[in-house]
């Protein structure tokens, strides 16, 4: 299919990776890469050996193919890229999630900004969301980070999927707030979902007030999984733990005024969603 070879998944990305061997290869050239990213069949990849000079040129080629697909993400010290390739359960899985969070946004005008996929820079590291935003003001602008940020993954781990939000929360200094992961697993017929927030961490004995404020860790605040029950007729879905709750102070960074509150995406809503993900 081209001149890559697989590998074994790099244990710096993550000693608890489940993601499969095939899914991981070491670069060679822009034109064998591009190469498989149009005949995969799953929606991500791991890339190694990838320079920042490798990456630059990558980026650029990119841009003249007409995107296309997504970098996941790109550590330069470590020489790693992540691709997402928008598959249609992968695009199902976050665009219409983050379009029911959209319905639910306060109806004032110009309250919420989309940043989509744009790419956002940490020192040398990039990333790219899957469904992103956040408020105006506040967040308005190509250099400002989003308060919310989707991230799904069909073939990527759940594990993988963790550790993008968990890039989210430090390389945007805390200023994204909401992380939410939307997993696929077509083997079980079930769709997870996982709200990452940050609060503060248990501070160690003797540590100070300042540092104690200032530690934060993420914290799973909600899940939920969503079974496709087949034997119904017709299809079912069952959504477990209720409804998904988004703080609209995290959203807005603000408290709510008169008719505002949390954002939430109803138990029918998921239901919805999730016939959408599985057409």
């Amino acid at each position: 299919m081209s001149g890559f070879s697989p590998s074994t998944a790099p244990t710096s990305l993550s000693s608890s990776d489940q993601s499969q061997p095939s899914s991981t290869f070491r670069f060679t050239n822009p034109q064998d890469l591009f190469k498989l990213i149009d005949t995969t069949s799953g929606d991500f990849l791991i890339i190694t050996n990838v320079t920042p000079r490798d990456f630059a040129d990558l980026d650029e080629q990119r841009e003249v193919r007409g995107r296309g697909f997504r970098w996941r993400r790109y550590y330069a010290d470590s020489q790693i890229l992540l691709v997402a390739i928008p598959t249609h359960a992968h695009e199902m899985l976050h665009c219409i999630l983050y379009e029911k969070f959209r319905e639910n946004v306060p109806t004032r005008e110009n309250t919420w900004c989309t940043k989509a996929a744009t790419t956002f820079r940490a020192g040398r590291d990039r990333g790219e969301g899957d469904s992103t935003g956040g408020p105006i003001p506040e967040r308005r602008g190509h250099d400002k980070w989003p308060t919310l940020v989707i991230e799904a993954g069909v073939s990527e781990s759940l594990a993988q999927l963790r550790l993008d939000m968990e890039w989210w929360f430090a390389a945007s200094n805390h200023d994204v707030k909401i992380v939410l992961l939307a997993k696929l697993d077509s083997s079980q017929r079930m769709i997870t979902l996982e709200k990452w927030v940050e609060e503060p961490a248990a501070a160690r004995s003797g540590a100070t007030t300042t540092r104690r404020s200032a530690a934060l860790r993420p914290i799973l605040q909600q899940t939920i999984t969503i079974h496709r029950n087949e034997a119904t007729s017709p299809i079912s879905y069952n959504v477990t733990r209720g409804a998904l709750v988004l703080e609209f102070r995290l959203l807005f960074l603000r408290s709510p005024g008169s008719g505002e509150g949390d954002i939430i995406i109803s138990v029918s809503d998921l239901q919805w969603y999730a016939e959408f993900v599985w057409d």
